[in-house]
């Protein structure tokens, strides 16, 4: 019987003392962990909460905003629909003479030739945000030198009131498009349609400022006969928001900015640098200082655009490449790509290249700080960049930049034809950046295999869609 099996009670200290479970009241603890009952309801999230991380209906949203970050496409492709839509507009306007020089022409201003191509970015860089140029600068240094609540008070109110100055125009314009847009959707209803077409002319009006009250009343009673009309739908719902959101937006406080500029100037004592505050503000409002650095590329391609949805024969044969055009400026940057964009054709007169590039210049190193022994917790600051870019006849081209400390990590992902070509490029990349104080630490050249979504070069951005950055 030597093989049986043999069983023994456990041996266990019987000294060892329990612990007793500590009673909680339902104030301490939210639920019992022993309690097998299920849930009977989730607790209901806020609605700041619904907003940020909330699913979005695909029928309202448009379907470019909601694949995105996931389409490997999106990086480079509206580029290429420019050129197919300039192919089109080739054949398509023989018969038409004018319009197709006219079209030849706006194509070929779109193009930057390479010596130009820095100044052109500084311009899409400095029309990529709000708060930047001369006057901006000078309210930083005034914040600088006047560290005081009062002092920091009169600025943020003058900012808004700039804001106001100049996103008052551009509400209206708004108004105007989406009043016609809806009247065109809702043509089937004849009344209701022409309420909203003269509406529409109304708030492009010259004197739709002075009005503006008047056509905000009656813009609420046409949403109200939206919502009761047969043809209302969820897609018709989002734009009446929209309508909702934008006249709520409007600012008709007249002396807003005036009132706002004169708290500025108590922190300003020299006459000589009021008088030069002042034309700077004038520059501003007026637009004079953002006409001096409008993008050229950004630009061509506006009027691109509004030559070909003005061309019937151009929306019936390749209409959906227009819209994608359009959404693809429209969505970045935006809360789903949070990014700064530039679009870059460049055209040497030999060789053409089509791309976009992508930055985010406060990513955090996560990683880094969590491997430093020495690290104080924070995470370090990273310039992370995306370079996307065809050349036609050659292929796509990958490259992404990490800028650490003012130490670059480079990597280029090109088609294999020209893979030993580009070996000998980490020599002449370091002698090119000899002269400035950055450096190259690492470069790395590879084959394409596969192009990559926004979403796999920089995995935070949906993250970043759940809060709002505070951090200054």
């Amino acid at each position: 019987m030597a093989d049986m099996i043999r069983s023994a009670t456990p041996i266990t200290n019987k000294n060892i003392i329990q612990p007793m479970r500590e009673h909680l009241t339902a104030e301490l603890a939210p639920f019992d962990l022993s309690e097998m009952a299920k849930v009977a309801k989730p607790t209901p999230d806020s609605e700041l909460l619904k907003q940020n991380t909330g699913n979005i209906d695909k029928q309202i949203a448009p379907e470019v905003l909601l694949d995105m970050l996931k389409d490997p496409s999106v990086t480079v492709n509206f580029i290429k629909n420019i050129l197919l839509l300039q192919e089109i507009v080739g054949v398509i306007s023989m018969q038409n003479h004018p319009v197709t020089e006219e079209f030849e022409q706006l194509f070929n201003e779109l193009a930057v030739r390479p010596e130009n191509l820095v100044d052109e970015l500084m311009k899409q860089e400095k029309d990529s945000t709000a708060f930047k140029g001369e006057l901006f600068d000078s309210l930083r240094e005034l914040v600088k030198e006047n560290p005081s609540p009062e002092a920091k008070t009169a600025v943020i109110n003058l900012l808004k009131a700039v804001n106001t100055e100049n996103s008052n125009p551009e509400i209206l314009k708004a108004l105007s498009g989406t009043m016609t847009f809806l009247s065109e959707t809702l043509s089937p209803n004849k009344e209701l349609s022409a309420k909203l077409h003269t509406l529409a002319e109304k708030f492009a009006a010259p004197d739709a400022e002075e009005n503006f009250p008047e056509l905000k009343k009656a813009a609420a009673e046409v949403i109200q006969d939206i919502s009761r009309s047969i043809m209302y739908s969820s897609k018709l719902s989002s734009l009446c928001s929209m309508i909702t959101y934008n006249l709520s937006r409007y600012n008709t406080n007249k002396n807003f900015l005036g009132d706002a500029v004169r708290e500025v100037l108590r922190f300003i004592p020299q006459d000589e640098k009021k008088t030069k505050f002042l034309q700077k503000l004038y520059d501003c409002i007026t637009g004079f200082e953002r006409g001096k650095s409008n993008s050229k590329v950004l630009d061509t391609l506006v009027k691109i655009l509004q030559k070909q949805t003005d061309t019937e024969s151009v929306m019936q044969m390749k209409g959906e490449s227009v819209e994608s055009v359009i959404h693809s400026l429209l969505s970045s940057p935006s809360n789903f790509t949070p990014l700064l964009h530039f679009v870059i054709p460049i055209d040497d007169g030999i060789f053409k290249a089509f791309g976009e590039m992508w930055i985010n210049p406060d990513e955090e190193d996560n990683k880094k700080a969590k491997n430093d022994s020495k690290s104080s917790g924070d995470a370090e600051r990273v310039i992370h960049m995306l370079l996307v870019f065809d050349i036609p006849d050659v292929g796509r081209f990958e490259t992404e930049l990490f800028v650490r400390d003012k130490k670059i990590n480079l990597s280029l992902l090109c088609p294999s034809a020209v893979e030993q070509q580009l070996d000998s490029l980490a020599a002449d990349l370091r002698k090119c950046i000899s002269f400035s104080e950055y450096g190259f630490e690492n470069i790395k050249v590879g084959k394409l295999e596969k192009a990559r979504s926004l979403v796999e070069v920089f995995p935070t951005l949906p993250q970043k869609r759940t809060g709002i950055n505070v951090r200054i």
